[in-house]
């Protein structure tokens, strides 16, 4: 699924025209029309992709997994008179989708909080156009990267942190900030409005954990109700177990997937055997550690159609083919994953911080436990627990503290701190320092005012974005890749809950747990552990040896100025007490990899080009 939206303006017309000239796939684009006969929807899409309906001048049409039928979303249509009347609406639909409208001729258009729905728009012609991918706007204007950009995508873990998060990489498209919809007028100009805020975590568990509960439920049910077969991983973790629970509850054919550890002593395949019998499956599949195509198996097969939005952070484009082609083997079309529940439910030392500071006494035990397990000594714990600066004052400070080892033993701050890796240029850190202050110095509002809140939406887009580009590659096999504890309503009872109930002394999750007792196994919601995955890290550089040591030899990104290869092949395939020193090399396997992909004109060629603004939209 692809489109572009159109404003009800006279340039739309050559758009959608320049649109299907392009087309090369051999397939006539789709187009809808506003009601005066002019484009407002082109690209390509199947029916079960699409909810449309119309009522009088308005026109509603969402794109993606959404629990409504045609016929009701007409009838929630009446009360639909202006662009807050949609956010609302949109609200009241489980599920995660675009929505796209026309209201007399004026547009609306917004995606998910998460990004897994993400819209782009830039100036085209003329007018403000909107797109789910950035590409296709930069094909219109013959646009190229933003090559200063670029080192920003070397930061590790999670790359760059908010708001350079939401910055495109492509020059003259810009990215709509999660929570806002872009509105295009008559006149062809396009501006954003914010329409959700962050809910305060002032829910009781009692409350907010049936409100979880009915969430995920209609999160799995929007996925499953076309009634056709639908696969889910099975991993034997918390996360993919529960929504095959909840899957299993659907009147659907339902397959299941488990990817064998090369670790003998993991727990998952005890856990995924011990479930299976509870969820009456059609058919399970076991991948053997052999037959999984594993890390860096990207390197040895380039991608034929690589997706150019940017770096796929955190994805191995060759697991998520072969995920693909093993369940549309088993005639499953589309596929439930786990994706997004750790950051959700899993307390992290923000979560500590926060209660500390707003319940200092019943954090008390807490506390004690966190420093146990931890061992902490006194001066560690006092500074986990201090004051976490204002964000434009805390995002300044950043940008002198990109180099340099990670501390591991508590990092307390807005969200996790980027680092450069080791073989990062001096220029490639200069760059995202500038950028980095560049940024702090606009002032910029957290995306929610707790320090923890902002870290869970944080976290929840990085894995949005995963799910968004995974959703691609799965497409070219047939396969559609849903992540339920991504959607809206999700999120939204998750950061309602009380920071008093986000932690139980030896609960993983109790949250979670709260919500699914009695739908998953209590043994299963009690699981504290999780599997490791250090062993086919090591695994992966034996087997890609070559691979790597001609990525070190022959790379973009050293070209480019951005990374030492010297360094990069020292710490590669050197020796290491853990696997830590590895972590940063995701990022910029990622980054290298975005590079040969992009056409050849796209390609940059050097640091130093200025960021060029989008024309024709206010803010």
């Amino acid at each position: 699924m692809e489109f572009v939206v159109l404003p009800d303006h006279p340039a739309a017309a050559g758009i959608a025209a320049r649109l299907a000239a392009g087309n090369g796939t051999g397939v006539p684009l789709r187009e809808l029309n506003h009601r005066s006969g002019r484009p407002w929807l082109v690209g390509r899409w199947s029916d079960e992709d699409i909810t449309l309906a119309t009522l009088g001048e308005v026109r509603l049409a969402l794109l993606g997994s959404a629990g409504v039928t045609a016929a009701r979303l007409v009838e929630r249509l009446r009360g639909v008179r202006t662009g807050t009347d949609l956010s609302e609406l949109a609200r009241g639909v489980a599920g995660c989708f675009h929505l796209i409208a026309s209201l007399g001729g004026r547009v609306r258009a917004q995606g998910t909080l998460s990004t897994a729905c993400q819209v782009f728009y830039g100036s085209v012609a003329g007018i403000t156009v909107a797109a789910d991918r950035p590409q296709t706007l930069a094909g219109l204007t013959g646009a190229g990267v933003v090559e200063e950009a670029l080192a920003l995508q070397l930061l590790a873990p999670f790359g760059p942190p908010w708001p350079l998060s939401n910055q495109c990489l492509w020059q003259g498209v810009r990215t709509l900030a999660p929570g806002h919809r872009l509105e295009l007028d008559h006149d062809g100009t396009g501006r954003t409005v914010p329409w959700w805020t962050a809910p305060q975590p002032d829910v009781p568990l009692t409350v907010g954990a049936a409100t979880l509960r009915d969430a995920l439920a209609a999160a799995v049910e929007a996925r499953t109700a076309a009634g056709v077969r639908i696969s889910a991983d099975l991993s034997g973790g918390m996360d993919s177990t529960s929504l095959c629970y909840l899957a299993a509850r659907q009147a659907v054919p339902l397959v299941t997937l488990h990817y064998d550890s090369v670790d003998p002593s993991s727990e998952d395949r005890v856990w995924a055997a011990r479930c299976l019998p509870d969820l009456s499956v059609t058919r399970h599949m076991v991948v053997p550690p052999d037959d999984a195509p594993g890390m860096y198996a990207e390197l040895g097969t380039p991608d034929p159609e690589p997706d150019i939005e940017g770096p796929m952070s955190m994805i191995r484009r060759a697991t998520v083919e072969h995920t693909a082609q093993v369940v549309s083997g088993a005639r499953a079309h589309l596929h439930l994953m786990g994706l997004g529940s750790d950051e959700l439910f899993r307390p992290s030392l923000m979560t500590l911080h926060a209660l500390a500071r707003r319940h200092s006494l019943r954090s008390l035990r807490h506390i004690r436990a966190v420093r146990s397990m931890r061992r902490w000594n006194w001066a560690t714990t006092i500074r986990s627990l201090a004051p976490v600066p204002p964000y434009q004052r805390w995002l300044a400070a950043r940008a002198d503290e990109l180099s340099g080892e990670r501390r591991w033993d508590a990092e307390v701050d807005w969200e996790v701190v980027g680092k450069m890796p080791p073989w990062a240029t001096p220029e490639a850190i200069d760059a995202a320092r500038r950028l980095l202050r560049a940024a702090a110095a606009t002032s910029p509002e957290p995306l929610a005012g707790l320090p923890v809140q902002h870290e869970m939406i944080r976290l929840t887009q990085v894995n949005g974005t995963m799910i968004r580009r995974a959703g691609r590659v799965g497409r070219r096999f047939g396969v559609s890749f849903q992540a339920p504890f991504l959607d809206d309503r999700v999120l939204e009872a998750a950061l309602s809950i009380r920071l008093t109930d986000r932690m139980a002394i030896g609960w993983a999750k109790p949250v979670l747990a709260a919500a699914l007792r009695g739908v998953v196994p209590d043994d299963l919601l009690a699981r504290k552990n999780k599997g490791d995955h250090s062993p086919e890290l090591y695994r992966a550089l034996r087997r890609h040896q070559r691979e790597l040591r001609e990525l070190c030899d022959d790379s973009w990104l050293v070209r480019l100025g951005l990374a030492d290869g010297r360094v990069l092949r020292e710490v590669l395939f050197g020796l290491h007490p853990d696997a830590r020193p590895l972590m940063p090399f995701d990022s910029t396997l990622t980054c290298e990899l975005w590079l040969r992909g992009l056409p050849g004109h796209s390609r940059p060629t050097g640091l130093g080009a200025d960021v060029v603004p989008t024309e024709g939209v206010r803010r």
